[in-house]
């Protein structure tokens, strides 16, 4: 790395670092001035009391750490599944012509069909428990895996699978080596999208009913006017998607190592 790039490096992550802060400072200040009422917005020193008395005596009777890991637990499990099934039907999809054919109308239909929709069939047929909240997730994830996935293996240039032919390359080396080096960009990029709208769908599906989950605490902070309560619900579900998305860019420029260096 030269002296430019460093350069660039820090000025980033400088402004990477700043812009919170001044959220937090315009926060900070439009509180301490009355602005608007504590009621609807409670100063982030009120924020951070609340979040210290959580994790100390926990919400409704049960620790925050149980409300954290329910929600770990029914996002990931969707998460996980719905990234392997999507990754893996994208895939065909763009390999397969009678598969994409075949997949066409149905993916075609559910997919603008916003998951949040689905919620009353959901709860006619699976009731208000885990398989609900599971469902809702792993249906958001999976569409978007599908489309990253089918557009990735779409990408791969035609000269790369002449090339792979023309050595005597089998189905499954052409598949290694060629098809999913190409498409692992655009998965990368969907893991990222994908898990931005899981914890989104995760929380909108943890308002269906249940007494555990970042969402139940929300849901349940709003209907009794706790703001502060409701305000650290959202910042831990904030701080779980940056963490989350960090990680997954991270695992992506160590996957995906080439890319950017073409």
């Amino acid at each position: 790395m030269n002296a430019d790039q460093m350069r660039a490096r820090r000025r980033y992550w400088f402004i990477a670092i700043l812009s919170p802060l001044a959220i937090l400072l315009v926060w900070a200040l439009v509180t301490a001035k009355g602005m608007v009422t504590s009621t609807i917005l409670p100063p982030p020193w009120q924020v951070v009391a609340t979040f210290a008395d959580m994790v100390q005596h926990g919400y409704s009777g049960i620790g925050i750490w149980t409300h954290i890991g329910a929600s770990l637990w029914r996002v990931g499990v969707a998460f996980l599944a719905g990234s392997v099934f999507g990754t893996g039907l994208g895939l065909l999809r763009g390999r397969v012509p009678a598969i994409d054919a075949l997949l066409l109308v149905p993916s075609e239909i559910v997919r603008p069909i916003p998951p949040l929709g689905l919620i009353p069939l959901f709860i006619l047929w699976f009731g208000i428990g885990e398989i609900s909240k599971i469902l809702l997730i792993f249906i958001s994830v999976m569409l978007i895996m599908m489309v990253n996935a089918q557009a990735g293996a779409r990408a791969c240039s035609v000269d790369a699978l002449r090339a792979a032919q023309s050595m005597g390359a089998g189905r499954w080396q052409i598949f290694r080596f060629v098809v999913l080096p190409s498409a692992l960009p655009q998965i990368m990029t969907g893991l990222r999208v994908s898990m931005g709208t899981a914890l989104t769908i995760l929380v909108a599906s943890e308002l269906l009913g249940g007494d555990r989950g970042l969402g139940f605490v929300i849901l349940d902070a709003s209907s009794f006017f706790r703001t502060t309560y409701l305000f650290g619900g959202i910042v831990l579900i904030g701080v779980i998607g940056l963490l989350t998305d960090r990680g997954i860019a991270y695992l992506g420029r160590r996957i995906v190592h080439w890319e950017g260096k073409r």
